[in-house]
């Protein structure tokens, strides 16, 4: 059971709202509601106090209470702070903030809150709306026993900036003075990655030690160099918690395991899309501006990360417990005309499932979301055992149906495409917004070409075609240097590399010339702007850490930090220069580690990771409360990240700058760990006598006290097909033995389990599937 997302407000506590930040919120003119119950009046709820003895209690009813506020002149508005309840009970649980706009009360999409629990809540206005007005209502629907009890009521004009934070010990957040200054990954690191930690405040060439939390001697030692500290050789056995200790600091206790990493966000990324799914997830109102998931906009990129994941290691996710049911649509408008999975398919399956599902049914043509669905049909000799085949049939006569097709039939909000046939040379780069980062086109293509050769149509060709000439025209005109087409692109920045990345990898014949000197060019870039104290690619090369914008809102980039070690293992293989290699498998693990912590905040991206995440401490200062996504009570959303106000080391300046969850940010997160299953994972064949050995490394070591299993696919050139399941060769090896029987010459008997083929005849093993599996053949 989830646990609330409460902040404890003692009774009788009574703040200065005021001093929360520099600049004062609004003195109301005045104030009325739909009822009052004895001495707690309306105008108790703007006094400038949070207090029990003194705010507004409605009179109990079924209907709507409310409260409204006029504040004598027009004015843009920042958002509010909101103090409910009595005690540590009551709270206010739906609601609704409106304000006043021709002539008319009107929502305001990022302040709707359903199942709210917190007693203290910031709300700030997003962009979706401009609040400009001279009155506002909070508008409560459903409220302990019918009473709407309100201790306070703050209103922040815009000139505020950001909303300021709640007052002191109000928020429910870690108390900045409470995080050590040795900065790491809180949770720990896996074996035999890199591993470092970051000292903002000692000299270098103080001495680090790491020894065990509990006390007791070194295990391993070095010095501190640029503000870093490097223990990567220290790869214990064991699962004893360790800290790092330099200059009298301590760092918070850390585990070091096989697939750390892995082991403790697999399920908890499956968890989130589960969560944040439209109409059928933790919330069930319809959501604007969104389709599969939750304010997802046409760029949420759902099915080009979760299919990555799961041709990437589906043994981890076939293993996982089943949370997912099928629900029938109360609108057939809405999703339905792909028949349901089977029961006992994986939730990942299920939710590749949902995600062209939605497309299809809504007949959604912008480019952006038709692409997801050459994800779909190129995983699909992975995905027909959970699903049937009218699946495949609708989806492959809708995509090459609407592939070409330059228009749309709907308006999407911040839609920068100039037209929507995907096979046309796209030129124009994107905003910071990450609605169009450069090369999107690449890899749908590269898919469609491959399902098209699958299908024996005339024209896959075609698809092939596009996605070279894309790939030539930015070979010649994309400059790494400029921000907006790296780090500018913000969460979707990983498109660019992977696209082109596959493309070199899987067609080198068709690559355009320069194509691998681009991928080396790319990583110099990356490379250089890493070179700080943070191991943190940096937007330029000048002062500006994280993009910034001229609204509150501008920007939230969580997404772009766990989203990189995607393009650099993407691109790795091509890079020329060893030291080069061995600096972006530095980078890869100092991202995923800013996520959990080594940042100059000291926080995970996750407010509510210290209760879901193990081994973490410190969550981020806040989550949001309401927006169009509605994620507040999602698992494992990924709140927000240190500002450029941060950097390079500022954990002064506090909360600042913009937090929501955004389904892109775990959509990134996800694509991450797919081309991390990718890059630690190997499969080799041999024949011992009459049988075929097959060993599988993969991070499929979650459980250290137990032999896993997981299950390779080995297919004959006559045509044979079987699953052989592999089994840790110990507890905590790391490594998956199978066998299965040959015969030789046999007629194909399609999962009896032994393996038909004849002489001279190749044999392939894969664990995954396509440009994600890892393949070994032989010729038994």
């Amino acid at each position: 059971m989830t646990r609330p997302r409460s902040t404890l407000l003692p009774s009788l506590l009574v703040a200065t709202l005021a001093s929360a930040a520099a600049v004062e919120p609004l003195k109301p003119k005045a104030v009325t509601a739909s009822s009052t119950l004895g001495e707690y009046a309306a105008a108790n709820a703007i006094d400038g106090k949070v207090s029990d003895a003194s705010r507004w209690v409605s009179q109990p009813s079924t209907d709507p209470a409310w409260l409204a506020i006029d504040l004598g002149a027009v004015q843009q508005l920042a958002g509010v702070h909101l103090f409910t309840g009595f005690g540590a009970a009551d709270v206010v649980a739906d609601f609704k903030i409106q304000f006043w706009s021709d002539g008319k009360w009107t929502d305001i999409p990022s302040a709707s809150i359903t199942g709210n629990k917190a007693h203290s809540l910031a709300i700030p206005f997003d962009q979706t709306v401009i609040v400009k007005t001279d009155k506002l209502r909070l508008w409560v629907t459903t409220s302990t026993k019918g009473y709407a009890r309100v201790k306070e009521l703050v209103v922040w004009p815009s000139s505020a900036g950001d909303l300021p934070p709640l007052p002191k010990g109000l928020t429910g957040g870690a108390n900045q003075a409470d995080i050590p200054l040795i900065y790491l990954n809180q949770s720990g690191f896996n074996l035999g990655k890199p591993k470092r930690f970051t000292a903002p405040t000692l000299a270098d060439g103080t001495r680090f030690i790491v020894r065990p939390a509990k006390g007791g001697d070194a295990l391993a030692e070095g010095k501190i160099t640029g503000k870093i500290g490097d223990f990567s050789q220290f790869n214990p056995d064991g699962d004893a918690e360790y800290v790092v200790e330099a200059g009298g600091l301590v760092s918070v206790p850390f585990r070091v395991g096989p697939n750390w990493l892995e082991r403790i966000s697999y399920q908890g990324a499956i968890d989130f899309m589960i969560d944040s799914r439209h109409y059928v997830g933790n919330h069930r109102k319809a959501c604007r501006g969104s389709f599969g998931w939750r304010d997802d906009h046409h760029f949420g990129w759902e099915l080009h990360t979760l299919v990555p994941q799961w041709l990437s290691n589906p043994s981890a996710y076939e293993r996982m417990p089943r949370q997912v049911k099928y629900e029938k649509p109360a609108n057939s408008k809405l999703w339905g005309a792909l028949e349901p999975y089977r029961d006992d398919a994986p939730d990942l399956v299920k939710l590749i499932h949902w995600g062209a599902d939605v497309i299809v049914t809504q007949q959604i043509d912008h480019e952006l979301l038709k692409s997801q669905l050459a994800y779909f049909l190129y995983a699909w000799p992975s995905l027909e055992a959970w699903l049937p085949a009218q699946n495949y049939q609708v989806v492959r006569d809708y995509a090459f149906k609407t592939w070409a097709n330059p228009k749309k039939a709907l308006e999407y909000p911040y839609d920068e495409s100039p037209e929507h046939d995907l096979l046309a040379l796209k030129t124009k780069i994107g905003s910071t917004k990450g609605c169009l980062p450069p090369g999107f086109s690449i890899e749908p293509n590269l898919m469609m070409h491959e399902v098209a050769k699958r299908e024996e149509r005339p024209d896959a060709a075609i698809y092939l075609d596009a996605a070279v000439k894309q790939a030539e025209w930015m070979v010649q005109h994309l400059d790494w240097n400029d921000p907006l087409v790296t780090k500018g692109q913000r969460m979707s920045e990983f498109i660019t590399v992977t696209g082109l990345a596959h493309l070199l990898r899987g067609y080198p014949d068709r690559a355009p010339k320069g194509l691998s000197n681009k991928l080396n060019d790319w990583a110099k870039v990356l490379i250089r702007r890493s070179d700080n104290l943070w191991d943190f690619r940096k937007l330029d090369d000048q002062d500006r850490w994280t993009p910034m914008g001229d609204k509150p809102t501008m920007w939230n980039e969580p997404g772009n930090v766990v989203g990189l070690p995607a393009p650099i293992l993407a691109a790795r293989e091509f890079i020329t220069s060893k030291t080069d290699q061995q600096r972006l498998d530095q980078l890869v693990w100092s991202h995923f580690d800013g996520m959990f912590g080594r940042n100059p905040v000291g926080r995970h991206f996750s407010f509510d990771a210290p209760r879901e995440v193990e081994g973490v401490e410190h969550g981020w200062f806040k989550f949001y409360v309401g927006g169009i996504g509605q994620l507040a009570e999602a698992r494992f959303v990924i709140d927000g990240s240190p500002k450029n106000a941060h950097y390079p080391y500022h954990p002064e300046v506090g909360d600042i700058g913009w937090t929501e969850g955004w389904i892109q940010f775990n959509t990134a997160f996800d694509i991450s760990l797919a081309y991390l299953a990718w890059s630690e994972s190997k499969v080799e064949l041999a024949r011992q006598g009459d049988e075929l050995v097959v060993r599988l490394t993969a991070p499929l070591n979650f459980d250290y006290g137990k032999a896993e299993t997981g299950t390779v696919t080995i297919a004959s050139g006559l045509g044979d097909f079987e699953r052989v399941t592999v089994t840790e060769d110990s507890a905590s090896a790391g490594t998956f033995t199978g066998r299965i029987k040959l015969a030789l010459g046999q007629a194909t008997a399609k999962g009896d389990g032994t393996l038909q083929f004849q002489p001279g005849t190749t044999v392939q093993a894969s664990h995954g599937f396509g440009y994600l599996g890892r393949h070994a053949t032989l010729k038994p």
